[in-house]
């Protein structure tokens, strides 16, 4: 309701200087050519042309008459009719822009994760810790050493971090594409060293898949128009990703501030 407020008064306060800016300017053109139409006119209305036949004669007195009338209600016309059609405009511009609104906000309503609540959360409680398989299972570490030794190791690997450091505006689509056919090579072998993958839906994106009712949220996001009860019917976006093994080396450095993750190379030459 808030956003049509504030929609509303700088719509109106647009249209009416948009408008009086054109209306002037069609108001002193109009005169210009009246103006112009009376003098073109007045010199057969002059005594000395007396002579000029009366069925001619009564004509320009009749179109003298017409451009003086329209004169006088010259600034009446023109404002009152431009007033009505600012007012037209305005109308338009309110609809067009409210319909504009309520899109965004469903827009809006659907990107943001999916509330359940009622009836769902009796059927997704928190649920007990579940025990891992032994391939995952590993010592719980404070420090961000397992992130650290995962960058270090594409970075070894694949160059990944001086890639994603790097202004790529002076390289061509060319060079990039053959730089980054290198260290999609790399980086993949570093994964398939040391993590395991599987995808949470085995069926290829675009597919409709079943969400069951026991999913557990944080495997399965739903978007979209979310209502009702599970089991839901959808589209799958991504098939998500599920790591079933993670073998990085043992951690023996204790934690410290400014985590090393590529030594810098120095050549020595004599």
């Amino acid at each position: 309701m808030q956003s049509k407020r504030i929609w509303t008064i700088p719509s109106l306060l647009s249209c009416l200087i948009m408008n009086s800016i054109l209306l002037v300017l069609l108001f002193i053109m109009a005169k210009q050519i009246l103006t112009a139409l009376r003098q073109w006119v007045g010199p057969f209305l002059a005594p000395e042309n007396a002579g000029l036949p009366p069925d001619a004669r009564s004509a320009f007195v009749g179109l003298s008459q017409l451009l003086g009338e329209t004169e006088q209600y010259l600034a009446l016309v023109v404002f009152g009719l431009g007033l009505i059609i600012t007012l037209l405009l305005w109308l338009i511009l309110q609809v067009q822009g409210r319909r504009l609104l309520v899109h965004a906000e469903q827009e809006v309503t659907a990107a943001s994760p999916p509330i359940l609540t009622g009836a769902a959360e009796k059927v997704a409680p928190p649920s007990p810790a579940r025990e891992l398989p032994s391939e995952v299972r590993q010592p719980l570490q404070a420090s961000p050493q397992t992130a650290v030794q995962m960058l270090a190791i594409l970075q070894r690997e694949g160059r990944l971090i001086d890639f994603l450091k790097e202004d790529l505006g002076p390289y061509t689509d060319d060079q990039i594409g053959a730089a980054v056919r290198s260290i999609h090579q790399g980086c993949q072998t570093a994964l398939l060293e040391h993590v395991d993958l599987k995808p949470i839906f085995e069926n290829a994106e675009g597919d409709e898949v079943t969400v069951p009712r026991d999913f557990d949220p944080k495997a399965i996001r739903l978007t979209g128009n979310v209502s009702g009860d599970p089991p839901f019917r959808g589209t799958l976006r991504h098939h998500g990703w599920r790591v079933m093994r993670l073998d990085l080396p043992q951690v023996t450095a204790p934690q410290q501030k400014g985590w090393i993750l590529a030594p810098a190379e120095v050549e020595i030459s004599e």
